[in-house]
């Protein structure tokens, strides 16, 4: 299982469990309890020392909440065969085209929701949901969101972080410092109003994360591509400007979205543009009398571009992506401090 951690300069977290399980059934052993509180955390230190400790909380681990008694109850020796040939046969009669809604890919999405909200052994799940037991344990969370974003040992994401370090330091913080560099495939999906209605969190979380991996791996490998560093006049308000780094960005992402969105309805899940990363900009969420100029955009941009503007940044072939579904743990009021996200799953592409 791979968690995430709050330390700078550290790679995730793999919790490997421990080999000495406890038997709770004195005739035969058929009922076994796997904790976490008797895991073994390996700590991988990143050779990366270029990351700052600016984005370096922004992966947080919800170790309060792993504290809890164990999550993961086995309760035959067999379950673990049985569940992932159902997985995988389910998965094998998805339908080639991820967009297309058959009564035949209803019945399996809807049998894959159903594994998910049973399965308490982590194991037997593909790995990008081995967090889900966890999630439907602890009954979800309070808002959500999905990234696309460069892999983190990437040299797009170290430059970008480069600029908001150089940035911050000669022009202050701004919005985009809140944020680890990403494109918003979603807005925050607020939990809160499930469970207003009824609904539970924890379900919600699992059906979304079900629904993206069947359409990632249903995907053609595509990723985006850098294209320029760009002013936005009069973003978000009038009098400021916005700078951003544009992407071509396939159609397969918006898809992806769109079919989420149809398939979860309760999440009432809102659609981003995914067309950019944004660099720096003021007045979105967090308000402010700051503005950027456009004598300062001409000056962030430029910025930028001495960072961003390399051969190996434009290299598709060097800059690997991922999808990336989050908890939001805690929001930042203060543009220098950065939110916090616990990570629920992630897909490599």
């Amino acid at each position: 299982m791979t968690l995430s951690t709050d330390l700078p300069f550290l790679a995730p977290v793999e919790l490997r469990p421990c080999p000495e399980q406890i038997t709770t059934a004195a005739s035969g052993g058929e009922n076994t309890v796997v904790g976490f509180g008797a895991d073994v955390a390996e700590l991988h230190v990143s050779a990366i020392a270029a990351v700052s400790t600016r984005t370096s909380n922004a992966f947080s681990l919800p170790t309060a909440q792993l504290s809890k008694p164990p999550l993961v109850l086995a309760q035959r020796q067999g379950i673990r065969g049985g569940l992932w040939k159902a997985a995988t046969a389910a998965e094998a009669h998805m339908s080639d085209d991820p967009t297309e809604i058959t009564e035949d890919t209803k019945d399996t999405a809807q049998a894959l929701e159903r594994l998910a909200n049973s399965v308490r052994d982590s194991t037997v799940l593909p790995a990008p949901l081995r967090m889900l037991p966890f999630w439907l344990a602890v009954g979800g969370a309070s808002k959500c969101i999905v990234y696309l974003e460069p892999r983190r040992s990437s040299p797009l994401y170290m430059a970008i972080e480069k600029f908001f370090r150089a940035s911050g330091e000669q022009y202050g913080a701004t919005e985009a410092h809140q944020y680890h560099p990403h494109s918003s495939m979603t807005g925050f999906i607020d939990m809160r109003e499930c469970a207003a209605r009824g609904i539970n969190g924890g379900s919600v979380i699992s059906r979304i994360a079900w629904h993206m991996h069947r359409l990632v791996a249903a995907g053609d490998g595509l990723v985006p591509r850098v294209r320029r560093v760009a002013t936005v006049g009069d973003y978000p308000q009038a009098g400021t400007h916005k700078i951003e780094l544009q992407l071509d960005t396939p159609a397969v992402f918006r898809r992806i979205v769109d079919e989420v969105v149809r398939a979860v309805p309760e999440a009432s899940i809102r659609a981003k543009r995914m067309g950019h990363i944004s660099l720096a900009y003021y007045n979105k969420h967090v308000a402010t009398r700051a503005i950027i100029s456009a004598e300062q955009a001409q000056q962030l941009e430029a910025l930028a571009r001495s960072f961003l503007y390399s051969p190996e940044v434009f290299d598709a072939d060097r800059n690997h992506w991922d999808i990336a579904f989050y908890e939001l743990t805690f929001s930042s009021s203060t543009l220098s401090v950065p939110h916090r996200l616990s990570q629920i799953a992630r897909w490599e592409l």
